[in-house]
């Protein structure tokens, strides 16, 4: 089927069949799941018929076996079998956490029988759905790996495409390009685990040169500020960076801005993309990390940041720039440190739809409730496959 048949011939229902992507390989499966939720709740099921595909932490993929159903009470981390962020936070602090219960959802493979891998799941998925709707966060999901699956299955997808999604997702590279366009990143060092078990003395000192005695340390492609460690001295570093090697090869460091604000501009569109007015995090801890991003009530989550008119235009344009910079489509989050001067933090070009998520609050406030939120990502992904924005997509159209 062309993407432009697929844009006209929706399932038998009359409905355009949207399979629902959530879960993954990476450290934030539990996230990934927790966006899929909200955007199974929401969407609108007299346009859209929602598909669930499940992808586990060993990379399985789990093809339904019919439409997915309203979900209830329970969140669909707990029909699936795994934990929520709030309930994964519990136990990584010891406190009691309810048992992980048996996957449940009907239109799950139920066992080892029914999980497909990769090459498996692309056969029947080209045939089962329209449209892919992308939750999945992190590596192999939201830094091109599953993008560029879809390109190959021929299916259209929302959000960036093959080359955004990596760039955007490598913190290195995208400060690198963000530095190409003139556009202001703090400073910052990066390096690969052979060169800190080689020289970890040569390291340290690489580091406080280029960014000084306070620093955050990352893993280059991860998100959620999973491994993340804020450094106050010297003496913290060696197991900071201990801590981002657990979950990349690949480790970042920047410099640490004391005192700034943390603000949020969303981005919605394709050629003509809109940006969303500043919003603002203010974390009761010490920074903004993976548990007061994910656990209500340990952070301010302000989608209208109390921000100056003059500061506000220059985030929404320097937003604009970044996104254009990194060819961006459907969406994306840019992220800025703001401790008098503006930088450009990172950019996520899948950013979470959870309770606690700042994007689909800014999309609101815009006028854009969750539904009507969904369906425009729906629309632009068509859209995107339709004009052939990717190699993969449309190729030959103007020769026809």
């Amino acid at each position: 089927m062309s993407d432009s048949d697929r844009s006209s011939a929706p399932g038998a229902t009359g409905r355009l069949r949207v399979g629902i992507f959530a879960g993954g390989r990476s450290a934030e499966h539990e996230v990934s799941v927790s966006s899929a939720d909200s955007v199974l709740r929401a969407i609108d099921r007299a346009r859209f018929e929602p598909y669930l595909i499940y992808i586990d932490r060993e990379g399985r993929w789990h093809l339904p076996g019919g439409p997915a159903p309203k979900l209830g009470e329970a969140p669909l981390a707990q029909l699936i079998g795994i934990e929520t962020p709030t309930a994964q936070v519990a136990r990584l602090h010891g406190s009691a956490v309810g048992a992980r219960i048996s996957a449940s959802l009907p239109v799950l493979a139920q066992d080892d029988a029914g999980a497909l891998q990769p090459r498996q799941a692309l056969r029947s998925l080209a045939d089962a759905i329209d449209v892919a709707f992308l939750a999945v966060h992190g590596p192999f999901g939201e830094d091109g790996t599953l993008q560029g699956f879809l390109e190959m299955a021929g299916i259209p997808y929302t959000g960036a495409g093959v080359l955004a999604s990596a760039v955007a997702m490598d913190k290195v590279v995208f400060k690198d390009l963000m530095r190409g366009h003139a556009l202001p990143v703090t400073d910052y060092f990066w390096f690969r685990r052979p060169s800190w078990r080689a020289a970890p003395e040569r390291v340290l000192r690489d580091i406080l040169e280029a960014v000084g005695e306070q620093s955050v340390v990352k893993p280059a492609r991860l998100g959620s500020s999973v491994g993340m460690t804020l450094v106050h001295d010297r003496s913290e570093l060696p197991s900071a960076i201990d801590e981002a090697l657990r979950y990349d090869s690949k480790v970042i460091v920047e410099r640490y801005l004391a005192g700034a604000r943390e603000l949020e501009c969303g981005v919605l569109g394709n050629d003509e993309p809109v940006v969303f007015e500043p919003g603002e995090i203010r974390s009761h801890h010490e920074w903004y990390d993976y548990e007061s991003k994910y656990v209500e009530g340990l952070a301010d989550v302000d989608p209208r940041a109390h921000a100056e008119p003059v500061l506000a235009a220059h985030l929404k344009e320097l937003a604009l720039a970044a996104y254009k910079a990194v060819d961006g489509a459907g969406l994306a989050r840019v992220d800025f440190l703001v401790p008098g001067e503006v930088f450009i933090s990172e950019m996520n070009t899948l950013p979470g739809f959870t309770s606690t998520s700042m994007y689909p609050k800014q999309a609101e406030l815009a006028g854009l409730s969750l539904p009507d939120l969904i369906a425009r990502l729906i629309d632009l992904g068509l859209q995107s496959a339709r004009e052939g924005r990717t190699p993969s997509s449309g190729a030959g159209d103007d020769q026809k």
